[in-house]
Parts: C-alpha cells; structure tokens; sequence
C-alpha cells in the first residue's frame, strides 16, 4: 500500500510533463529565413518570348534551379522559395519547356503571384516615416556649394600655392 502511494506521485509527474506546456508569449522560438532558389522578377518573365533560344533565356533568368535528367535541355525549371521567420512561404514556380531545336516551347508559371514576393532587403529599409523625416535627408557637400566645408576642396598654402595631394590615410583593419 505505502509503496502505490509513493509511485502516485511520480506517475503524475510524468504524465503531466507529456501534456502541452503553456509558453509565455514573449518567449518565442526562433525559426530563420530560408531564402533558396532563383530570384526573379516579373519585368525578367516578360522578356521571354516563344522561340527565344535557350541561350538566351538562360542569359535572362540565369542556371535553372532543376534540370530534368530524362529530358536533357528540353525543359528549365526555376523555383523562388522565400520564407522569413514564421510568416507564410513565399514559392513561384516557372517551367520553360523547350522543342527539339532548343527553342522555347511553352512557359509555365505556377504558385504566388511574384508581386506578392517580400523584398530581398526588406530588413534593412528603413520605416517610411523615418525615410520621409527631414533628418534624413542628405545635405549637399559637392565642392563649391553653398552652406559648407567639402574635404575635398583644395586648399592653398599661404603663398597662394596650392596644397600637394595626398591621399587618405589607410585604415590597417
């Protein structure tokens, strides 16, 4: 009996640790960006035409993502996949086939709509509030411009000779 009464406890223990868990919110798991295939872009797509040669459309998109070994240079698949933490997958498929002269046959597209694909560099831009603020907008430093200093105008030694140039110094790191 004392011995059922101790292994009660622990058996409650472990089956209370196979239930799910409660996860404060700001404790989150972190999932990276999965960034692969080809990037391109819609203006890229547009330039296709039907009876383009394959060295051309290679010269657009760049190297495929796949290429079909039972089909040596009949068919060019390119995939972009981008997913960025835990928003939703970005994937658009494009599939050029070609005829037996090595010229574009048919051009398939399938998944998103590619103006719907996140930026390449969504991260770094700044909000568009801090872009538009007056802080942030450059001043001008070109040589002869009013309001300033440039580093690059020359200046003249007392005689009224001009200064020799020489370059900056070079930062060793």
């Amino acid at each position: 009996m004392q011995r059922s009464l101790l292994t009660l406890p622990l058996v409650a223990t472990l089956l209370a640790g196979c239930s799910s868990v409660y996860v404060p919110s700001f404790i989150q798991v972190y999932q990276p960006d999965i960034q692969q295939g080809n990037i391109y872009e819609e203006e890229q797509i547009e330039r296709l035409r039907e009876g383009m040669p394959q060295s051309q459309v290679r010269s657009i998109l760049g190297t495929p993502s796949l290429n079909d070994i039972f089909h040596q240079g009949q068919r060019d698949t390119y995939i972009y996949y981008d997913k960025r933490g835990k928003e939703e997958a970005f994937r658009h498929t494009l599939v050029i086939e070609y005829d037996s002269t090595g010229r574009v046959d048919a051009i398939r597209r399938d998944g998103m709509d590619l103006a719907d694909a996140p930026s390449m560099n969504s991260a770094e831009l700044p909000d568009e509030a801090e872009a538009a603020s007056p802080s942030n907008t450059p001043t001008s430093s070109a040589p002869g411009a009013e309001g300033g200093d440039s580093p690059y105008d020359l200046e003249t030694q007392d005689d009224g000779q001009p200064l020799p140039q020489t370059p900056p110094p070079q930062d060793p790191l």
